[in-house]
């Protein structure tokens, strides 16, 4: 596995997106999913684009500007090369490479040192999906199955189990796993119940 999956702390980052046009739309979409500031620059933007701003407009900024390869960018933590010239991205790629910035071509992977994957969301649950490039398609027919996996998930059992994890950090790791996995089979309510009795039992022990 080349790409390996990992959760990026998008707080307070800025990403630069090089390219106006369905590519570079669909991942800024993709970004939005963060908490990033995008800055686009291109020397035209597709109207989805454009509606992608209008509706986001503290999130993305638009710079009209016509992009060549002696173009220098600097102070960006995450690039995406999306613009519809091959050699003009093979060129931003190595000038990305010399900065050591994070980036990713849209046109041809190459050596891009991250991707963005089909991420399907449902609070507080996070699943990416890569099909390590072979099938656009695929991704998007597995997302929807993900979906619909989600959809079933009892989210406040689930966020009881997260409360009583949390409450059972001095315990050993795997009794505390043993717990989990152990509660997770129960109803919501008997989770909501232990949990209960959790908090009065710590309550009568900082009383006493």
């Amino acid at each position: 596995m080349r790409y390996y999956p990992i959760h990026y702390d998008s707080k307070g980052k800025k990403a630069l997106v090089l390219g106006g046009g369905q590519v570079a739309c669909q991942k800024i979409r993709s970004l939005l999913l963060g908490e990033f500031s995008i800055y686009v620059l291109s020397d035209r933007f597709c109207q989805d684009l454009l509606d992608l701003k209008e509706a986001h407009p503290d999130r993305i900024q638009l710079k009209g500007q016509f992009l060549t390869d002696s173009f220098v960018f600097m102070g960006y933590d995450l690039l995406v090369i999306a613009t519809s010239d091959h050699a003009l991205n093979a060129s931003l790629e190595d000038y990305a490479k010399t900065k050591k910035i994070l980036y990713v071509r849209t046109d041809d992977r190459s050596d891009s040192n991250f991707i963005l994957p089909k991420i399907v969301a449902k609070d507080p649950i996070t699943v990416s999906i890569a099909t390590g490039g072979a099938s656009p398609t695929l991704t998007k027919l597995i997302g929807q199955e993900i979906e619909k996996t989600l959809e079933n998930l009892d989210l406040e059992k689930i966020q009881y189990l997260s409360e009583i994890r949390e409450k059972c950090k001095d315990m050993d790791p795997g009794d505390r796993s043993k717990l989990i996995e152990d509660l997770y089979q129960k109803d919501r309510s008997q989770v909501k119940k232990y949990l209960e009795e959790m908090h009065e039992n710590q309550t009568r022990n900082t009383e006493e």
